[in-house]
């Protein structure tokens, strides 16, 4: 089995040198004057974050089927509606793997991003989303039916820890993949690459495990995880 991955983000540039040929894409954007969301047929990244979030993916899972589903344009911010939108396009689409590396923190937009997610989970599809920390309270990472990733500073490239009584659960590595040139500590980091480290892993435990539940993938990611120290 090769694992169908939405990524939303920032868009896809194909031609990256760490990524390549992806299985498509289309993007979203807020209408100024009717305020209404709608679908457009872009999916170029401008900004670069989306593109590294792939070639974390195509490291581990070279022949991973990415889909670039895009909701940022200039800078890494958006719209919930524009968020729920394309989310709710990714779950009526079935992939194997919805990544986001992104998520917000006002309670009043976490009721549609829940029912969204248990639509999804009743599908079986697995959904991979960033947070600050084990304890943070973000939508969707926090969700008892999403895999929450956050950076870990104790994290090697191939490492995840894994904390079993937090609502995110998993930390990881907080790097893209090295730059030619620049020291990989100048590099960008952060809490989405995190993330993006967790989907590789969930993708290449897919492919080892094909046609297994959701569960199966889950667990054996707590398997190949370091326990977190309790308190």
């Amino acid at each position: 089995m090769t694992p169908d991955i939405a990524i939303i983000d920032s868009g896809i540039n194909p031609g990256h040198p760490h990524v390549g040929p992806i299985t498509g894409g289309h993007g979203y954007e807020t209408d100024p004057k009717t305020g209404q969301v709608a679908q457009t047929g872009d999916f170029m990244d401008k900004i670069g974050h989306g593109t590294a979030i792939a070639g974390i993916i195509k490291e581990k899972v070279l022949d991973a089927g990415l889909y670039a589903v895009k909701i940022f344009n200039r800078d890494l911010g958006t719209s919930v509606p524009v968020l729920t939108q394309a989310l709710a396009w990714c779950v009526r689409r079935k992939f194997d793997i919805i990544h986001l590396s992104l998520g917000v923190e006002n309670k009043d937009s976490a009721g549609p991003l829940k029912q969204l997610c248990d639509t999804a989970r009743e599908k079986g599809i697995l959904i991979i989303a960033s947070a600050r920390g084990p304890e943070h309270r973000i939508y969707p990472a926090c969700f008892s039916n999403v895999v929450g990733a956050y950076r870990h500073p104790d994290c090697a490239w191939d490492d995840l820890v894994f904390h079993a009584e937090s609502p995110v659960a998993f930390g990881a590595h907080g790097f893209p993949r090295p730059i030619p040139g620049l020291p990989q500590e100048k590099n960008v980091q952060g809490h989405s690459f995190a993330a993006a480290h967790v989907t590789a892993h969930a993708a290449a435990l897919m492919k080892l495990y094909p046609d297994h539940p959701l569960e199966t993938i889950i667990r054996q990611l707590q398997n190949n995880s370091h326990s977190a120290p309790a308190g």
